[in-house]
C-alpha cells in the first residue's frame, strides 16, 4: 500500500508528512501507487486515485501557518487540515501512522516559567511601588505592606519564590522549565527600556532545580536576532546540563530569528505564541520544525496567565511601542478559555504548552489557582504533564522514527525504525481498521472508534485479520 506526492516544495511535504507520520513516498512516472497527492497538472500520465491539490493546497496552508502563524486563531487549523487529509487516504488504503500521541496517555502539557524577576531588592522603586498598590488596592493589605517592606530589605523576600515553586510542583506531582534572562540591565536592541530585568544569575539555583528535575532555559534577550549573540546568551546556561531550549523575553521575534537560534545550537525555541491571547499562533499542538532551520524544533506557545489575565502588554508595531489590551479574564473565564484548547488536545493529541510567569504565584498577581486546576484538569485526563524538554524530546524520537508497513492476504506487517526504542513514554502505532475485523497482535494493544492503537516497542508488529 503507497501514498506517493508530487510537489515542487521539499520542505511542505516533508514536514506536513512529520506531522502527519505515515509512510509515503515521491511519485515517480509510470509507478502504481493506490493513491496520489498532486496538482492534478503536475501528473499528467497518472490515472489512478488522486487527491487534487489544485483547488485545495493543504500542503502551502500547513507550511504558511507554521512558518508565518497568524493572530487571533483559536482553532489548531494545521492539525484539522491534515485530519481532513487522513480521513481522505483512509479512502483508498489501510492507514497507518505514528500519531502525535504517547502510549499510556491521551496527550501532553509543557509547563513553563519565564523568569523575569528573582528578588522585590532587585526590582525598581516604582514597580515595587505599584505592585504593593496593587495589593491593598484589591484587598490583600498584609501583602502589599510586606511586599513594600521588603524592598527595603525588611522581612522576607516576596519574591525569591524559587522554594515556593518547587514545593507547590512537588505537591502538584510535576516538574516544569524555568527561563532564565542571561543578561543583567539590557533590554536588548529593538526593544522597550521596560525589558532590562534587574537580576544576576545564580547558578546555585540552577543547579539546585536541575539536580531536582526541573528544567533551565534561556530566556533570550538578543538571541532571536543574530546567531553570535544566541551563543553568548546560552553559555551561561549550558553548565547546568543538555543544550537548553529557548523563550525570548516578551516573545520577540522575526523571521530571521528562527534560523539565528539554529545556528547558536539552541535545542528547540518556544517563543511562537500570544502575549495578548490564547491560542494557535502557529496553527498545530504538534512540535514542528521551522523552515528555516536545520535541526531547531519549535515547542507552540498556547496559553500564557498574562494573555487570559492581564489588562496590556508592550507590542511593537515598527519603530514604536504601544499598550495592547489582553484578554483581561476573571478565573472561571480563564479555565472556560483554556478548556476549548485542552478539548483540541484530546482529540487530535500533542501538547499543550503554557506558560506562568515566576512572579505570579504571590499577590498582586497571584494566578496560582488557575495554574493548579489546569494542572489537576490535565492530569484528570490522563495527559503526561511534563517539561518543555521531555516533550520536544519526545517529539524529536518521534521525528527520527520510520514507518512502513505491507498487507499478505490477512496479515498487516508494521516494520518500525526507531533510534531511540527505549525513550519513555513509548509511541503508539495507529492502524485505521475496524477493532472487530482483528484476531491478533503480537503486541500491547486497545481498540479505538474506527482503530487499533498498539504500542510501539517492537521493530515489527504484526496485525492478523479474520
Amino acid at each position: 500500500m503507497t501514498i506517493a506526492v508530487s510537489y515542487p516544495d521539499k520542505y511542505s511535504v516533508e514536514e506536513a508528512f512529520q506531522l502527519l507520520k505515515i509512510p509515503w513516498v515521491w511519485y515517480e512516472e509510470g509507478c502504481h501507487y493506490d493513491v496520489v497527492i498532486a496538482h492534478k497538472a503536475d501528473v499528467p500520465g497518472y490515472d489512478g486515485p488522486l487527491i487534487d491539490l489544485t483547488d485545495n493546497d493543504f500542503l502551502k496552508k500547513n507550511s504558511d501557518l507554521l512558518n508565518a502563524g497568524q493572530q487571533h486563531l483559536h482553532e489548531p487549523v494545521c492539525d484539522l487540515l491534515l485530519d481532513k487529509i487522513r480521513e481522505e487516504l483512509k479512502k483508498y488504503v489501510i492507514l497507518v501512522e505514528i500519531p502525535p500521541v504517547p502510549w499510556g496517555y491521551p496527550y501532553m502539557v509543557a509547563l513553563t516559567h519565564d523568569v523575569d524577576v528573582t528578588s522585590v531588592r532587585d526590582c525598581r522603586l516604582v514597580t515595587v511601588g505599584y505592585a504593593a498598590f496593587q495589593c491593598i488596592l484589591h484587598g490583600s493589605v498584609y501583602a502589599g505592606l510586606r511586599l513594600g517592606l521588603s524592598r527595603f530589605g525588611i522581612g522576607s523576600d516576596s519574591w525569591a519564590l524559587f522554594d515556593r515553586w518547587k514545593t507547590f510542583e512537588d505537591q502538584l506531582g510535576v516538574r516544569s522549565t524555568f527561563f532564565f534572562v542571561p543578561k543583567k540591565d539590557d533590554p536588548g536592541v529593538r526593544a522597550h527600556p521596560y525589558r532590562a530585568v534587574g537580576y544576576d544569575l545564580n547558578m546555585d539555583v540552577l543547579r539546585d532545580l536541575t539536580q531536582g528535575g526541573w528544567e533551565a532555559g534561556v530566556h533570550g534577550i538578543d538571541n532571536w536576532t543574530d546567531s553570535q549573540r544566541g551563543k553568548q546568551e546560552m553559555a551561561p546556561i549550558s553548565p547546568c546540563g543538555k543544550i537548553p531550549g529557548n523563550r525570548t523575553h516578551w516573545l520577540l521575534f522575526d523571521q530571521n530569528s528562527w534560523k539565528a537560534l539554529d545556528e547558536a545550537g539552541y535545542l528547540y525555541d518556544t517563543t511562537f505564541g500570544y502575549n495578548d491571547d490564547a491560542g494557535f499562533r502557529a496553527g498545530t499542538l504538534q512540535v514542528y520544525r521551522p523552515r528555516t532551520a536545520q535541526k531547531l524544533l519549535e515547542l507552540p506557545l498556547h496559553i500564557q496567565d498574562l494573555g487570559l489575565f492581564g489588562k496590556f502588554c508592550w507590542a511593537t508595531t515598527g519603530n514604536e511601542w504601544v499598550k495592547t489590551p489582553c484578554l483581561h479574564l476573571d478565573a472561571p473565564a480563564a479555565l472556560t478559555y483554556c478548556d476549548r484548547i485542552f478539548g483540541f488536545a484530546r482529540k487530535y493529541g500533542g501538547a499543550v504548552t503554557l506558560l506562568w510567569h515566576y512572579e505570579n504565584l504571590t499577590p498582586p498577581r497571584d494566578w496560582s489557582g488557575t495554574y493548579a486546576e489546569l494542572v489537576n484538569r490535565a492530569q484528570a485526563d490522563g495527559a503526561w504533564v511534563t517539561t518543555a524538554g521531555s516533550v520536544v524530546g519526545w517529539f524529536e524520537v518521534r521525528r527520527k522514527t520510520g514507518i512502513g508497513y505491507e498487507m499478505n492476504n490477512k496479515l498487516i506487517t508494521i516494520r518500525i525504525c526507531n533510534p531511540d526504542s527505549g525513550h519513555q513514554p513509548p509511541m503508539r502505532v495507529r492502524v485505521h481498521i475496524d477493532p472487530a475485523m482483528v484476531s491478533s497482535v503480537n503486541a500491547e494493544h486497545k481498540p479505538g472508534n474506527g482503530y487499533l492503537d498498539i504500542e510501539c516497542t517492537w521493530p515489527e508488529i504484526t496485525v492478523a485479520l479474520k
